[in-house]
């Protein structure tokens, strides 16, 4: 009778070892699938977070990664033009009062969406709406392509980006305005001045 009730636990514990054994596949799986968020998912994460706090103004070394990102989405927009005919007329009209009204310039940059950087060798400075200063260049003069400069937009009703590279340096500067409530703004602002 002993050996029966020994037998019987030893095939009860057996039993239970394997059930475990069997379940811990599973759990390893469900694990598994929580960790595996898409590379996407990860990225876009990533860029909420890093907007967070950068709005926030707690960033001390910028990640580019945000800006750059951005300048990516706005050049998805269309492809790459360099003849000034084709700049809409309605953003030409923006740009005259935009560059020579500081006033206006300040009440058509959507602070709460900008990203604005400059990149000074060493430091990186973020421009926000406390230290904004009136920059009266005027870029869409600059557009074109020769034997120093490659300087080129992409456009739709709603988004207009500029990219400026010197060919022996590289991208210089990058202007992203989107229309909001149907006004241009400003929301993406990236100067190398290395």
């Amino acid at each position: 009778m002993r050996i029966l009730k020994l037998a019987f636990l030893l095939l009860l514990i057996i039993s239970c070892k394997q059930k475990k054994q069997e379940i811990e596949p599973e759990v390893k799986t469900e694990k598994q699938e929580s960790e595996s968020i898409t590379e996407q998912e990860q990225m876009e994460i990533k860029m909420d977070s890093i907007y967070e706090i950068y709005k926030k103004g707690k960033v001390e070394n910028y990640d580019w990664d945000l800006a750059f990102e951005k300048a990516k989405n706005y050049q998805k927009v269309s492809e790459t033009y360099s003849d000034k005919k084709l700049i809409p007329k309605d953003f030409l009209e923006f740009s005259q009062r935009f560059i020579s009204d500081p006033d206006f310039q300040k009440t058509h940059i959507d602070f709460e969406t900008l990203i604005a950087v400059i990149g000074a060798c060493e430091e990186t400075y973020i421009l926000k709406e406390n230290n904004w200063v009136h920059f009266d260049w005027e870029f869409l003069n600059e557009i074109g392509i020769d034997e120093e400069w490659n300087n080129t937009f992409n456009f739709s009703k709603n988004i207009f980006y500029a990219e400026y590279e010197l060919k022996e340096v590289g991208t210089i500067t990058m202007l992203g305005f989107e229309k909001i409530n149907g006004k241009w703004n400003l929301t993406l602002y990236i100067g190398n001045d290395c």
